[in-house]
């Protein structure tokens, strides 16, 4: 097993390299920064200030804001894509040669850029000559000002990041279903059991781990979510979809680039921690 590791070093070597210098390198730049007052209009001025950045972040009253605002979206998000994507993915599963046509569509938003689709969503959800309201009206329903309103704006935001992403949970859940044993659905058809029955006892907890998988990755990258609410509503109205990546983004705009880097790191360890919760979870369903 050592000679195996020694022999396998060299070909290790060069991911290692790149892993340092891409990743734990600027990872390692920005904690140092993040203990330096540094503004960018007054570079002679930067000294050393310890934690004081930390300390400054926790007693601003809008960094509570925006992590709350951050978690309600990752809340709502993921939990829409969760339930929307394993709804596809039972129905596909579904032997029919029509869900092999209508799949592609399906995954089509993938593909699409999160600017290109914030800019597309946000001319959806104009209040007077967006398609939403307008099919609303025709209806009967007067269309209420989406992005003006601080919960519908964030609704907004929740539906635009399901229908990029649902495509996503969907591939993930599909391939855990059609990749599940028949035997077991076999000898529970035998013994009477029903389709619901069925799915409730044996595609749920053979399920249960890659779920667990696909929710710690949407989980990560909701809570990091930029590209959408800056095109969307730029943290508005007001500061009510303001994120901490948003706030992130304002404090450097204004040069303060220690406070921003003590922000990052800050962010960091608030998904290391939420990941850290659902490895847990993961460790504890692979272990029963």
């Amino acid at each position: 097993m050592r000679s195996l590791a020694r022999g396998g070093l060299p070909w290790l070597t060069p991911g290692i390299v790149f892993l340092l210098l891409i990743d734990l390198f600027p990872l390692a730049y920005a904690v140092v920064i993040s203990l330096y007052s540094w503004w960018l209009v007054r570079p002679s001025e930067t000294h050393l200030v310890w934690l004081q950045n930390y300390l400054a972040l926790a007693r601003d009253p809008q960094l509570v804001h925006d992590t709350i605002v951050s978690a309600t979206f990752m809340a709502g998000a993921v939990s829409l894509e969760l339930i929307a994507g394993l709804l596809l993915a039972v129905v596909f599963a579904q032997r029919a040669r029509i869900f092999d046509l209508v799949r592609p569509v399906i995954l089509l938003p993938l593909f699409i850029t999160p600017v290109v689709s914030g800019t597309m969503w946000r001319l959806m959800f104009h209040p007077d000559l967006g398609i939403v309201n307008y099919y609303l009206r025709r209806i009967g329903m007067e269309g209420p000002p989406w992005l003006s309103d601080p919960g519908l704006a964030m609704v907004a935001l929740v539906l635009l990041d399901a229908w990029r992403t649902i495509p996503f949970m969907f591939l993930v859940l599909h391939a855990g279903i059609v990749s599940q044993p028949p035997e077991f659905f076999e000898a529970a058809m035998v013994d009477g059991a029903s389709p619901w029955q069925m799915f409730w006892h044996i595609t749920l907890p053979l399920l249960r781990y890659i779920m667990v998988v696909a929710v710690l990755i949407r989980a990560m990258d909701a809570f990091r979510e930029f590209d959408i609410f800056y095109v969307l509503t730029s943290g508005g109205p007001g500061t009510a979809t303001e994120t901490i990546q948003m706030l992130n983004y304002r404090i450097f705009g204004f040069g303060r680039v220690g406070l921003a880097s003590a922000l990052s790191t800050l962010t960091l360890v608030l998904v290391a921690g939420m990941s850290l919760v659902l490895l847990r979870l993961l460790a504890r369903e692979s272990a029963t």
